[in-house]
């Protein structure tokens, strides 16, 4: 069973008034800390992307909102590569976003990778949530496959925002958020075995922060807090 500390918040961003001497002046353009090695154009509705941590793994993964997922070879930082373009279905007749946000796991010694989806009602798949790939063998692209999909009752109306995390007790955890008053909890192991049970939680939000109309998180960060020995959630949304 999975036990998490759930905090509700919200955040504000005070600027203190007077001269803002970090401001950049208007004759400088870019960042003199910052230096772009590599451009490759992939096209319009870039949503999302996700580097994966381990050096051994340079690939960058990119949500194209009107289509799906590219794969990106960073091998050699000044010329990297397309390696796998995924294209979801009949592209055309879907409505809304074909790719919101991405995330990386590893599972039983196999690297993986969440793509999140939002489709409306007045197209097909407005009941999927996610697809997950294995991409251990990159960079051979013919090894990209897709093991699973969330969809269902339980993922109508799609995925905005998800985020993994391994809990304390071991497991790969997807946090979700839904068009409902709470988030949904897989476990992404359960999930790439082909089990059914694999959503094994849902976090609601607390009635001290409902708001009139439609409610729901829009984005969260879960992590583990030392002091307590807890894993926690911090939700954010309402509105």
């Amino acid at each position: 069973m999975v036990r998490m500390a759930t905090l509700v918040f919200g955040l504000a961003l005070v600027t203190p008034g007077g001269s803002l001497n970090g401001q950049q002046s208007l004759e400088m353009r870019g960042s003199a800390n910052i230096e772009v090695v590599a451009h490759l154009p992939l096209g319009p509705s870039v949503t999302d992307i996700e580097i994966e941590q381990d050096l051994a793994r340079p690939y960058a993964y990119v949500a194209r909102k009107n289509g799906g997922l590219d794969v990106i070879d960073l091998h050699d930082p000044e010329n990297p590569t397309v390696l796998h373009r995924w294209r979801i279905d009949d592209a055309d007749l879907h409505v809304g976003s074909a790719g919101t946000d991405i995330k990386t796991f590893q599972w039983a010694d196999r690297n993986y990778v969440v793509h999140a989806v939002q489709f409306r009602r007045a197209g097909p798949d407005s009941d999927m949530g996610a697809v997950i790939f294995d991409v251990t063998g990159l960079p051979d692209a013919s090894t990209f496959r897709e093991v699973a999909r969330l969809q269902g009752p339980q993922e109508q109306g799609g995925f905005h925002n998800v985020f993994a995390y391994k809990h304390s007790n071991g497991r790969a955890l997807l946090f979700a958020t839904r068009v409902a008053s709470h988030a949904n909890v897989y476990d992404l192991g359960y999930l790439v075995e082909g089990r059914p049970d694999a959503l094994v939680a849902q976090i609601p939000l607390p009635p001290s922060v409902a708001v009139p109309g439609e409610s729901a998180y829009h984005d969260f960060y879960i992590g583990y807090h030392a002091d307590t020995g807890q894993d926690r959630f911090y939700g954010g949304g309402t509105g």
